[in-house]
Order: C-alpha cells, then structure tokens, then sequence
C-alpha cells in the first residue's frame, strides 16, 4: 500500500507547478493507463483498487504491467481523493515526464502549434488530431492549457503517448527558427485564404491554431508565410478552433501526400 506521505505527493501533482516540480503526472481510467503501458510511456508505478484488480480490465492491466512497474493497492477512499473525475474506474498510473526531443522539430512533415489555446478539451483533441494526421509533433506557446492536465490527458484519448508535446515560452521565435530552416508556417484565420485553393506546400508545414476568443497573437502571426481558412458556406460566424484544426490538418495531410 502507498505511505501517506507519497499519497500527498501524489495529490500535489493536480497542479502544473507541483507536476513540473517533480517530473511527473497521472493518468486515470482503464483505458489510458492500458494505453500508456501499451505505447512504452515511462510508467512509474500503478495504483489501484482491490475492486478494480478482480475485474476483466485489472486482470488486463495487470498483464500489460507485468514486470515494468510497481502496482500498489489503493483505497477506494484515496482513489477518489487523487482522481479528477467524480467517479474513477479505479485504476491510476503515476508517469515521468519524458525529456523534450526537440530535435524532431527539425525533421519533415506536419507539426501543430497552439498559441494560447487555453481550454484543456481543445488541446486534448488537438493532441489527437494530430496523431491521426501524423504530425510529427505539437507544440504549445504561452497560455496554451497543460498538456498534462487532466482534461487535456482525457480529450487527447492515449494520443498524448503517441508523439512528441513540447512546450516553448517563445512560440514567435521558435516558429522564426523552423522557418529559417525550411519550414512553412500556416496560420489558422477568419479571413485567410481558402484551405482547399492551396496547391503547393513545403516538405515542412507548421499549422498555428490561436486562442479561442482572440485568435493569434500578432507576434505570432507576423511569423506566417499563408493565412488560410475553412470556408463555411452555412451562418455559423465560426468554427471552434479544434475543429478547425482537424480540418485544416486533414486538408495539409493530403496535400504532403500523408492520406495517400
């Protein structure tokens, strides 16, 4: 059973500060604690309930551990004191954050950037948007919502394992260095040119979704070779920018032959 003591750490990591502080975070609920274990994410260790273990997804769990990690008894009374939802499947893994590999900025394909897109549920789909459309990486300015937020870990669905998140306090000046070295930086607006008239694009794409109310910050924008933008035929003012994001990736996606 864990100590107290580690029990109260483990509570701390709710907040961005605590998680980056120690290196680590939580993921809750069978499906992406058997996700995590699944995609080689460096699990720490595996809490759960004895209810949870005597279940079909315990027994699954317990055979995607194995050996990898320490699986520690919990109670249904602690459980409910470190999970984020109101009613936990029972079963939670403590992960260490993984260096930034920032080096695949540097490769070709697709990347995503969010400049203060700040609702977790938009960053968590995002995050899975692009791991659909292999984007070789998403990365997040200042104001963007944590990447390990709980929210964020549960709209992304296991994609958050998938492919590099990387955090930059400088997303102007990052995007001026992948531009300096071959890359093509499109931004996503309201009065930008039609996504679907492009025909040509560089074997490095970065596509710069903004915040949800204000868009993209001037810095940023300023760094944009194309502004482009869904078409919306219908009365609606706007897409909501995850949704926007998928159907810009798709489009991108194509166009550098990654649907073929």
């Amino acid at each position: 059973m864990a100590t107290r003591a580690h029990l109260a750490l483990l509570r701390r990591l709710s907040r961005r500060d605590a998680r980056r502080e120690h290196g680590l975070y939580l993921v809750e609920g069978r499906r992406l604690v058997g996700e995590a274990l699944l995609s080689g994410a460096p699990v720490t260790e595996v809490l759960a309930t004895q209810r949870f273990l005597d279940s079909p997804g315990g027994r699954e769990i317990r055979a995607l551990l194995s050996d990898r990690a320490p699986l520690d008894r919990i109670s249904e009374r602690d459980l409910l004191l470190l999970a984020d939802t109101r009613t936990p499947q029972g079963v939670l893994a403590v992960i260490a954050r993984r260096p930034p590999d920032r080096e695949v900025l540097g490769k070709e394909g697709l990347f995503l950037a969010l400049d203060g897109v700040s609702d977790p549920g938009n960053v968590g789909t995002l995050v899975r948007t692009g791991d659909a459309f292999r984007a070789r990486a998403v990365l997040a300015g200042p104001g963007s919502a944590d990447f390990e937020n709980p929210k964020v870990l549960r709209a992304a669905m296991g994609s958050s394992f998938h492919l590099p998140l990387l955090v930059t306090d400088d997303l102007a000046a990052e995007l001026e260095r992948m531009r300096e070295a071959g890359a093509e930086v499109l931004a996503a607006v309201l009065d930008g040119t039609d996504v679907y008239s492009c025909r040509s694009l560089a074997p490095r794409v970065v596509l710069v979704l903004g915040n949800e109310a204000r868009g993209i910050s001037p810095p940023v924008l300023e760094k944009a070779d194309r502004r482009v933008t869904v078409p919306c035929p219908g009365p609606a003012e706007s897409l909501n920018v995850a949704a926007a994001g998928a159907i810009l990736s798709a489009r991108v996606a194509r166009m550098m032959g990654g649907l073929e």
